[in-house]
């Protein structure tokens, strides 16, 4: 706001840039240490969207796609910043407001961008662990109301004092500005391609068709994956995973059986001895679509691979269910059968796997228990029968419940059983915070898997597994 002839474009940018530092951690400099001008706006929206898309990159990695549709969502603040500006300058009677504003706004934005992106980054990478409650949603609501707050209070100290009977600037700029800006759905210019490996896809969950080509590899890929399963061990007692994500149209459960199969991996000596089915439109050509037939031809595999009386096999659900106990099998535009409790314990008695560890993550879960259990049986799933669980959403990487007892819960213990306990708390924990009805997890433990499994724990706690 300098008059007379002042810093060059580049250093005014970036004293504005400092400003907006400043403002963001609530240190506020006075209304005369920024440059305003129409050039200096366009500089800082133009900043705003470099630092957006830098930082959509960074998230997702080489290999993302850019989406220019999600421009109108990134400079969706600026339409609302320029009134807002301009009606500021009407209350304080001094025109400089029409511009000040609006770079104020968008200078605390880039610095919110950075660190939010930071933050992600960072937990992604698991150089830190987020609170459970928080998860990617969190952390952008969070970035939110630190954005609105700041701006909020730099607009009040920058319009102090106000001129008498003077409407608040404050409630101009939140009315027209934050609430609008809340509303507004995010939008990322850099989308994570789908990666089984680092289970970071990010599209927005439109329903894809399913494409002829992919219908003719179908074969193909599911005889490909059940040749790359080792056979067991002798004298080992080996886990084996198999990853069931029917549902196509929601990234989720895509996303939660990649991260589910690499924790297994990691940690409890899978590697070369699963398999994941997993419809998705954008893994239709790598993965084997998931259906009720490629899972009983999947269980029949391992199967054949295992010793029924040594070798455990993980069998993990992820999906919708109904009322009526049955999981959701879609991918547009098959017709698929839905997944009866009866469907899946058929599927496993047919493949002679006597040891099984069953775990669903879906609403009303809790109606699979009576049709599977029995004394070589361990049975987890995220609800009882007449409730509904939670995290099914495209903003999640996890449902809710394989949040808890996978990526958290299995990762501080081998013991499935103590895992659940562990899982149990956690999902009331969350449930409380966020008003939402208990879901109830449930468990049974048949009598013979709990030495089992036992058995199990102690071996892989013991770090005696052999990676040939």
């Amino acid at each position: 706001m300098n008059a007379s002839p002042g810093p060059s474009l580049v250093k005014a940018w970036a004293e504005n840039l400092a400003g907006g530092v400043r403002l963001a951690f609530f240190r506020g400099p006075t209304a005369y240490a920024f440059h305003v001008s129409a050039m200096q706006f366009i500089a800082m929206a133009l900043t705003g969207l470099a630092v957006s898309c830098a930082c959509s990159f960074a998230l997702a990695g080489f290999g993302g796609t850019f989406d220019l549709q999600a421009l109108p969502s990134e400079l969706f603040w600026v339409p609302l910043a320029l009134p807002a500006g301009y009606l500021v300058a009407r209350v304080m009677k001094d025109e400089r407001y029409a511009l000040l504003v609006p770079i104020l706004v968008g200078s605390i934005g880039i610095v919110l961008t950075l660190v939010s992106s930071l933050i992600w980054f960072a937990a992604d990478h698991r150089w830190f662990t987020l609170p459970a409650i928080l998860g990617q949603i969190g952390v952008f609501q969070m970035a939110f109301v630190w954005w609105a707050v700041s701006v909020w209070v730099a607009v009040r100290r920058l319009t102090f004092p106000l001129p008498d009977r003077a409407v608040s600037p404050t409630a101009i700029v939140a009315i027209v500005v934050l609430l609008p800006v809340y509303f507004l759905p995010a939008e990322l210019f850099w989308e994570a391609a789908p990666d089984p490996d680092q289970a970071a896809d990010q599209t927005g969950g439109e329903q894809a068709a399913f494409s002829e080509s992919a219908l003719y590899a179908q074969p193909e890929l599911l005889r490909a994956a059940v040749r790359r399963l080792k056979p067991e061990r002798a004298g080992v007692e080996d886990l084996y995973f198999v990853g069931f994500a029917p549902y196509a149209s929601q990234n989720v459960f895509m996303k939660e059986t990649l991260s589910v199969g690499k924790l297994l991996e990691e940690r409890f000596d899978v590697r070369g001895r699963s398999i994941s089915l997993i419809s998705h439109a954008g893994l239709e050509k790598r993965f084997p679509i998931a259906t009720l037939t490629s899972l009983r031809q999947a269980l029949r595999a391992v199967g054949q691979r295992i010793n029924p009386e040594e070798d455990v096999v993980l069998l993990h659900l992820t999906s919708h269910g109904s009322e009526a106990h049955e999981l959701s099998v879609e991918f547009y535009p098959l017709e698929l059968q839905a997944i009866r409790p009866g469907d899946l314990r058929a599927a496993l008695d047919d493949a002679g796997i006597k040891w099984r560890i069953v775990v669903i993550s879906a609403c009303y879960s809790g109606g699979f228990i009576e049709a599977l259990k029995d004394a070589h049986t361990l049975v987890v799933t995220a609800s009882d029968a007449q409730h509904t669980s939670f995290g099914c959403g495209n903003a999640f990487d996890f449902t809710y419940f394989s949040k808890a007892y996978f990526d958290d819960a299995l990762r501080k213990t081998y013991s499935f059983e103590k895992a659940f306990t562990m899982a149990k708390e956690s999902i009331r924990v969350r449930e409380r915070k966020e008003g939402l009805e208990p879901s109830d997890p449930q468990i049974y433990m048949g009598e013979a898997m709990k030495a089992k499994l036992s058995r199990l724990e102690k071996r892989l706690s013991a770090g005696v597994a052999d990676a040939k």
